[in-house]
């Protein structure tokens, strides 16, 4: 570790890291801010909810801890409210002379694939590092929007970590299956992929992490990664796979059930099988990864806000540390994990 690191190290505290957890009262933002108060961060006492709900204020309590925190939800066509709001804490942690040198504000993005640009230009227009959990959206002008501004590939307009998934151990098998396919490509040959994903009834967009792990195996069976392109080669022409007609979702009850989803996950849950099968039918390889529930992928995400927070005092301590676009593998990759 370097020295810097290790400054930054001793200097990052929990109870300086404030939370901005937009999307709730959604559930899954929701959990992620539950998640975020049981590892001993603390939220930002307001969020950005839908253009359709109405301001309120609730009260987010983590069962397992009993920490709480009241949060002021703004409607987000509210810019001035919201805006004013993010300067009042940043003038509140200025004062606090306890924190003020070492607090980070962060948001976590659990809001909906038609929000998911405006909300990126929200962030880097007012300098709000950011974990962006919520799928979909215009992924290239999402990465366009906080991609470098000086051209060299990897300084960025604002430190953020996004991911099509957020729960970590999904990560490490994307990743595995990512250097499977770099060291094996076109080992799977001829062989026909079938995808299946079920998602509760409320996820608007196909799966992100499904399309991941296609890219993966297309590059293991020769194709295309996915795009419905042409195949990549002689031999894979008929089995390019494309995204947005080969992918079988699963949006109801009814189908989720028969697919072995338990009915107490019905409204949460990410249920994927991908079967890859020989040409002559008498081989078929088969991978799932079934999640009941949402905790998986919140403890991700609190896990993601503590590095991007180290990341961020590393950057407040030396100005030669740039703003970067990270990702899960980056949190994997350094054990920021809990």
């Amino acid at each position: 570790m370097s020295s810097d690191s290790s400054n930054a190290a001793s200097n990052y505290n929990k109870k300086n890291i404030y939370v901005m957890v937009n999307g709730m009262p959604g559930p899954m933002a929701t959990a992620a801010a539950e998640a975020c108060l049981r590892k001993g961060l603390k939220l930002a006492p307001f969020a950005m909810t839908g253009p359709e709900m109405e301001e309120s204020t609730i009260t987010v309590v983590d069962e397992v801890t009993k920490r709480s925190a009241n949060v002021l939800l703004i409607p987000s066509p509210q810019t001035d409210n919201i805006v004013a709001q993010l300067q009042g804490l940043r003038q509140a942690l200025q004062s606090n002379s306890d924190s003020s040198s070492n607090s980070v504000l962060v948001a976590i993005d659990y809001t909906h694939p038609s929000a998911v640009n405006g909300n990126a230009q929200f962030y880097v227009q007012h300098q709000i590092p950011f974990v962006m959990g919520t799928t979909g959206g215009d992924r290239v002008q999402l990465l366009q929007t906080v991609q470098p501004l000086d051209g060299d590939g990897d300084s960025a307009a604002i430190s953020c970590v996004i991911a099509p998934n957020m729960g970590k151990q999904i990560v490490a098998m994307q990743s595995a299956l990512q250097q499977l396919a770099q060291q094996y490509p076109g080992s799977f040959a001829g062989y026909t992929l079938q995808v299946t994903e079920s998602h509760q009834k409320t996820k608007a967009d196909t799966s992100g992490t499904a399309k991941a792990v296609i890219q993966s195996i297309q590059t293991l069976i020769g194709g295309d990664g996915g795009d419905g392109g042409d195949g990549g080669g002689d031999n894979n022409t008929k089995n390019s796979f494309n995204m947005d007609e080969d992918i079988q979702m699963i949006r109801n009850e009814q189908d989720a059930l028969a697919f072995g989803v338990p009915e107490h996950a019905l409204q949460g849950h990410a249920f994927h099988t991908y079967t890859l099968t020989s040409p002559d039918q008498s081989v078929q390889f088969q991978l799932q990864h079934n999640v009941a529930g949402r905790t998986i992928y919140a403890e991700g995400t609190a896990d993601a806000v503590q590095f991007l927070a180290k990341k961020l005092l590393l950057q407040q301590q030396d100005d030669s540390v740039k703003p970067r676009v990270y990702s899960m593998i980056n949190v994997l990759e350094e054990g920021a994990l809990e």
